[in-house]
């Protein structure tokens, strides 16, 4: 059965667990990959969480409980005060996909972004995106997607308040002193509006729905 959409969606979820959302993301690969929806951004908090990628290394969280996932990169944390964006989006047909150039597209995006609200933000020699805070160079925003069939899944991260930064002071955040991590003041409202532009000039035009019209898996 297919749904009534005919254009990319986009969706804030407001606050939701790991888990249950890492299932909502497998299903709505399929959902994408099958053709019964188009392309999706998820824009959402998690209850704090510990998670690592296919190349985690344990001596970067040490004594501290995580959920391992298919994503890239290392150790992060989620947590309230964090805007989490997952992007379901068709970017290839099968597997032959140049995931390099997707990357360096979403980074582009977030950059953009944060551009808007005055904030110099670029990429550096360490993954994520950063900007300058005083005399030091911090990390904002966190990077780990994964890819199935074409159709990306997993995302971005940005750090909205102190709060959210506050999680980090338990690991090596992908290897990383956890003092480099920072936050960018900016109104989860506002910024969710721009991301969605900055995905359409890229991607094709996103359409807001509400959480009631987004199918979920049977459960």
């Amino acid at each position: 059965m297919g749904y009534p959409f005919t254009s990319n969606l986009a969706v804030d979820l407001g606050r939701i667990d790991y888990s249950s959302c890492l299932d909502l993301q497998r299903f709505l690969v399929d959902e994408v990959r099958s053709g019964r929806i188009p392309g999706i951004l998820l824009f959402l908090e998690h209850n704090p969480v510990y998670t690592i990628g296919r190349k985690a290394d344990p001596n970067n969280y040490p004594m501290v409980e995580v959920i391992k996932t298919d994503r890239g990169g290392d150790v992060t944390y989620h947590g309230p005060g964090q805007l989490v964006i997952y992007p379901i989006i068709r970017i290839a047909e099968g597997d032959h996909v140049d995931v390099r150039a997707f990357v360096h597209s979403i980074e582009d995006i977030i950059i953009d972004s944060l551009k808007a609200y005055g904030y110099s933000a670029s990429v550096g020699d360490e993954p994520g995106i950063w900007i300058h805070e005083g005399d030091k160079i911090r990390k904002v925003a966190s990077i780990g997607m994964a890819i199935h069939h074409g159709i990306s899944y997993h995302g971005i991260a940005i750090n909205l308040s102190q709060d959210a930064i506050r999680g980090f002071e338990k690991i090596r955040p992908c290897g990383l002193n956890p003092d480099v991590m920072w936050y960018v003041n900016i109104p989860r409202g506002r910024i969710i509006n721009t991301i969605m532009e900055n995905f359409s000039l890229r991607f094709g035009p996103f359409r807001a729905i509400k959480p009631e019209e987004l199918p979920f898996p049977q459960q």
